[in-house]
C-alpha cells in the first residue's frame, strides 16, 4: 500500500529551489522528490510543487511517466541571435509590436540575456536569416548591434554564442540560394563555424522555395545530412510574399528530396491544417510549435488537429525566441488541458504534450 504524505507540513518535504536552472523545466525539481512506484506520494509532491511554484508543472500521470527511467531531453529548436555582446545601450534598444499581436518585444539582446532565456532547456538551435543579396545590408528579423562589428554576419554570430556556451547552444548558418557568393558561405559556415543546419526563410528572404536556385541548396544539404529550419506562416512584413511560406509548399520539397530533413516552423499558422497533412504524410518532415501559446484558440485548434490525426509525434519543441521564451511555451503546452476544460472542449492528451516538450530533437534530425 501506498504511504500517505502531509503536503501541508514543511518538515516533510525539503522546500525546492524553483529558481535554478535544474527546477526550470519541471523536471529536475521534481526528480528530486521521485519516489518509484508510489502513486500517491508522487501526486502529493506535484500538489506541494504547484502550490509553491508560479511554474506549471506536468500532471500526475505524465510525470511518472517521464521518470519511467528512459532519459529526456529539451532541445528548442527555433531560436533567433542576440545582437549585443554586453549590455544593450538604452540608444541600441529597439522593439516591435506587430508578431504578439501588439505586445511589445525586444529586438535587441545580449548573450546574457539569451543565455538566462535558455535556462529551461538543454540544447538550441541558434541561427539568424540571411538578407536578400540586393536589397540593404539590414539582417531580416534580427536586430543590429556590436555582434557584428569587423565585417561579420549571422553565422559568426552563430558561432560567437555556441562559444559562449558549447554545451547548449548548436549554431546554425542561413543562406540566400540566389546570393553569387552562397557556396563559399555554405563552405565557411560549415567548415570553418562548425554549423550543423540550415535556416531559411523564403518568404522574409523573397526567393521561390521551389525555383532552381533553392532546389541546388536542398540537394547539397540532403547529401551532407543537414537539416532546414524553414519559416513557415503568416508574417508581419509587408513585402514577404506569403505564397512562399505556406505549408503545402513543403509537401512539393519533400517529394523532391525525400531524405532531407525538414522543420515546419509555427505549426505553419495559421495553416495548421495543412502544415499537418504534410508532416503526417513525409516521414523526415516535422512541425515545431513556436510562438503559440498567446493566441490560444489558434494554439488549441492546431494543437487537436494534430492530436486528431495522430500527428503529435511529429511535433519538436521551440520558442522562438525573443519572440518568445522556452519557459513560456513550456507552460502553454502544458495549459492547454486547462483551456479546454475551461472552454467546455475536448482536450490534448498530457502524455502527448510531455512527449512533445521532451522529444530528443537532435536524434531526430541527426544533428550531432
Amino acid at each position: 500500500m501506498d504511504a500517505e504524505v502531509d503536503v501541508a507540513s514543511d518538515d516533510k518535504v525539503d522546500e525546492p529551489d524553483l529558481h535554478t536552472q535544474s527546477a526550470s523545466n519541471g523536471r529536475d525539481v521534481t526528480g528530486r522528490f521521485f519516489v518509484p512506484q508510489t502513486g500517491s506520494i508522487n501526486s502529493a509532491i506535484i500538489t506541494l510543487l504547484k502550490a509553491r511554484s508560479r511554474r506549471t508543472l506536468p500532471s500526475t500521470p505524465a510525470f511518472n511517466a517521464l521518470h519511467s527511467g528512459t532519459p529526456t531531453m529539451i532541445v528548442d529548436v527555433h531560436t533567433h541571435l542576440p545582437t549585443h555582446r554586453n549590455t544593450v545601450p538604452d540608444s541600441d534598444r529597439t522593439s516591435e509590436e506587430m508578431m504578439r499581436s501588439g505586445d511589445e518585444v525586444s529586438m535587441t539582446n545580449s548573450i546574457a540575456d539569451y543565455l538566462c532565456a535558455m535556462e529551461p532547456v538543454d540544447k538550441t538551435f541558434a541561427f539568424g536569416i540571411a538578407p536578400r543579396p540586393w536589397g540593404s545590408e539590414r539582417e531580416i528579423i534580427d536586430g543590429s548591434g556590436d555582434l557584428t562589428d569587423g565585417g561579420k554576419n549571422h553565422n559568426d554570430v552563430a558561432a560567437e554564442l555556441h562559444k559562449a556556451s558549447p554545451d547548449k547552444v548548436i549554431p546554425f548558418m542561413s543562406l540566400h540560394p540566389m546570393d553569387p557568393g552562397m557556396n563559399d558561405e555554405y563552405d565557411r559556415a560549415v567548415g570553418d563555424l562548425g554549423c550543423k543546419g540550415i535556416k531559411l526563410g523564403p518568404n522574409y528572404q523573397d526567393f521561390d522555395p521551389v525555383g532552381e536556385a533553392a532546389f541546388k541548396l536542398y540537394a547539397r544539404l540532403e547529401a551532407d545530412g543537414l537539416p532546414i529550419v524553414f519559416h513557415q506562416g503568416t508574417s508581419p512584413m509587408r513585402d514577404a510574399p506569403l505564397r512562399y511560406a505556406q505549408p503545402l509548399v513543403m509537401d512539393q520539397v519533400a517529394i523532391a528530396f525525400p531524405e532531407l530533413r525538414i522543420v515546419m516552423a509555427h505549426l505553419g499558422h495559421p495553416w495548421q491544417d495543412d502544415c499537418m497533412a504534410v508532416v503526417r504524410k513525409h516521414p523526415n518532415v516535422w512541425a515545431d510549435v513556436s510562438a503559440q501559446f498567446y493566441r490560444p484558440w489558434s494554439f488549441w485548434n492546431g494543437m487537436r488537429v494534430f492530436h486528431e490525426w495522430g500527428a503529435t509525434q511529429k511535433i519538436l519543441f521551440a520558442s522562438d525566441w525573443p519572440v518568445t521564451v522556452p519557459q513560456d511555451n513550456i507552460d502553454g503546452l502544458r495549459n492547454l488541458s486547462k483551456f479546454a476544460k475551461d472552454h467546455h472542449l475536448p482536450g490534448i492528451p498530457e502524455d502527448e504534450i510531455e512527449e512533445i516538450i521532451n522529444r530528443d530533437a537532435l536524434d531526430v534530425l541527426g544533428v550531432e
